[in-house]
């Protein structure tokens, strides 16, 4: 029997990055999501997205619902040596690759075979938990899955799903989608654990760079907090967008937070009155290493309540 978290925990590493909700609950921390992002092939359990695989695949079923052409453009920024799967062949990924357990079936069978506690979504009325199944019946059969890995603040659950050619594996609200049932995984999985919350794990911090699409997220927004609580500016002496984007004017005031400091304990650094626009429980205080090729890592403390959300 395999932990069901140990399952999810995984999927949130080959999703889209751009997909996943920061401010969400999940299996695991949204920074350590999309480590290495899956695309989607219809039939495939982590194959090669080589020429050669695409050449195939196209063959034997994307030329009956697309043009070569369009084919190609849905495509064209793959890797050549990265993967795709199908909905169902995420798991039977892990299962094969991870578990040593060689699975291929398809999410009917999942749904008929391995799912307890199932039935319509709409007249059932427990509480989801992480790891649950969530099946699209087209009328014939389940022709889809995808499986609740966190929640939004609201309560509202999340998937990770391999959702299409045009998407890959990404993570998706539950009411943006069309699942019609939803089942736990019993045959195969202990859920016994699985709605238990996760213990926080600590964030390392990561290179700040300037790069191309622009890194973005909380950690970000919380860099420019603060920054701005600090009295950094860009180099027109503006205060920074707090949107969370690492543009241009948020390096300008990184380099002037650098070219006043040096890299000290935390412990040691002051701490600077809260603005008076900002709650005091922000409270922030920075801490940066020069890097190779003007790079740095950066720190954002809240000091407050002595927890530190690193960049």
């Amino acid at each position: 029997m395999y932990k069901v978290a140990d399952f999810i925990e995984w999927a949130l590493t080959h999703v889209n990055p751009y997909t996943v909700p920061h401010d969400a609950v999940l299996a695991r921390p949204w920074n350590e999501c999309g480590g290495e992002p899956w695309n989607y092939l219809f039939g495939s359990v982590r194959v090669r997205t080589d020429k050669a695989t695409l050449d195939r695949y196209f063959e034997n079923h994307y030329k009956s619902q697309m043009t070569r052409e369009r084919y190609d453009q849905l495509t064209a920024d793959w890797p050549r040596d990265g993967f795709a799967t199908d909905c169902q062949g995420l798991l039977d990924a892990w299962l094969t690759y991870e578990c040593g357990e060689p699975t291929d079936i398809n999410a009917d069978y999942n749904y008929k075979a391995w799912c307890t506690d199932k039935g319509l979504i709409s007249e059932i009325d427990r509480p989801f938990v992480i790891g649950e199944a969530v099946f699209h019946d087209n009328g014939i059969r389940m022709s889809h899955i995808g499986w609740i890995c966190g929640f939004m603040p609201d309560g509202e659950p999340l998937v990770v799903e391999a959702r299409s050619i045009a998407y890959g594996v990404v993570v998706t609200r539950l009411s943006r989608r069309d699942f019609t049932h939803r089942g736990l995984m019993t045959a195969k999985f202990d859920y016994s654990a699985a709605d238990k919350p996760q213990e926080e794990k600590p964030m390392e911090p990561i290179v700040l760079k300037r790069t191309s699409p622009m890194m973005q997220g909380d950690g970000i927004r919380l860099m420019q907090q603060a920054l701005n609580a600090l009295g950094y500016t860009d180099d027109a002496g503006r205060q920074l967008d707090e949107d969370g984007k690492c543009g241009s004017c948020t390096m300008q005031a990184v380099q002037r937070f650098a070219n006043a400091h040096t890299t000290i304990p935390a412990e040691h650094l002051p701490e600077p009155e809260a603005p008076v626009d900002e709650p005091a429980t922000l409270d922030p205080v920075m801490q940066f290493e020069l890097g190779k090729e003007a790079e740095y890592t950066v720190c954002v403390f809240r000091t407050a309540d002595l927890q530190e959300t690193m960049l």
